[in-house]
């Protein structure tokens, strides 16, 4: 069963890269030489080699000034969560702010077959609560779709709102909820609208401890093209707060993903035959912390 797994886990990731892209794409026009140069930045960002990186950054800068601001923001950002950034459990740290133009943001995690919340979104929503109360002022956005295979009549957010509210007792006028999103970066792409919406200024994630860095980097790079897009100040991410699990952090591979996706770069075949041990290893990792 594992074997399987494996295989088919390999064969989502090549296709959620879109490994034919460079087959498929001759004669490029200065648009696509830029998302290709994109595409060589984050390949060399999760493979390490941070000289390459620089060095395509500035590739970047003669190309388009505003796409560098952009990217560099969240190449600095991606520094800091992987290599600066302390994961903060139970609830969220001291100093933010206390007003309602900060948010909480509660990622969902996957319904039971029922559309009762699993143990882990209870803990996630565990967490959003004893924030909550530490800042009493901000406001809770919870999302997440219809995961439950055997309840369509029920979503991940309204299944967090209705826990946060009958269970936890937490004001329903303080939640938002976003119940379309079927993935992580679903959650960035829709709740980044509704944060925007709220004239929210600062958020602050709350996942499970091993998916707080691809949380942070996917609301980064969503608040940055929404930024870019509407011709707004982007919105800060504010430290985090995550449910403790033990299990092994997504890493590189899994952010570089979530990035790829958000800014809609197609990494080429021979990044992706390159990155293959990493891609075997982050599998193998994640079935052996099950």
């Amino acid at each position: 069963m594992k074997k399987f797994l494996l295989i088919l886990t390999i064969s989502l990731v090549f296709s959620s890269f879109k490994v034919f892209n460079d087959l498929k794409n001759s004669g490029l026009e200065e648009e696509t030489d830029l998302k290709k140069l994109e595409g060589h930045l984050l390949y060399n960002y999760v493979n390490e080699n941070h000289t390459e990186v620089q060095s395509i950054l500035e590739q970047i800068k003669t190309l388009d000034e505003s796409i560098y601001s952009r990217d560099i923001q969240i190449i600095k950002y991606w520094y800091y969560i992987d290599d600066v950034m302390h994961i903060h459990t139970g609830v969220a740290p001291d100093g933010l702010p206390n007003t309602n133009d900060h948010a909480f943001v509660v990622l969902g995690y996957k319904l039971n077959s029922d559309g009762s919340l699993k143990k882990e979104a209870i803990g996630r929503c565990d967490v959003a609560y004893e924030s909550a109360m530490k800042y009493p002022n901000s406001l809770v956005f919870v999302t997440g779709g219809g995961t439950a295979s055997k309840n369509k009549n029920v979503t991940e957010g309204g299944q967090m709102m209705d826990y946060l509210v009958n269970v936890r007792g937490l004001d329903p006028e303080r939640i938002v909820v976003e119940d379309k999103a079927m993935d992580t970066i679903q959650n960035a792409e829709f709740t980044v609208l509704k944060l925007i919406e709220y004239n929210i200024k600062t958020i602050t994630v709350i996942t499970s401890d091993y998916h707080i860095r691809r949380g942070n980097i996917l609301f980064k790079g969503q608040t940055m093209v929404e930024a870019e897009r509407l011709g707004i100040e982007p919105m800060e991410i504010l430290e985090n707060a995550a449910w403790v699990t033990g299990k092994k952090t997504e890493g590189k591979l899994a952010e570089g993903h979530a990035i790829a996706s958000i800014l809609d770069v197609k990494l080429g075949l021979k990044h992706i035959l390159k990155l293959l041990p990493k891609i075997i290893t982050t599998v193998y990792n994640y079935f052996s912390s099950e």
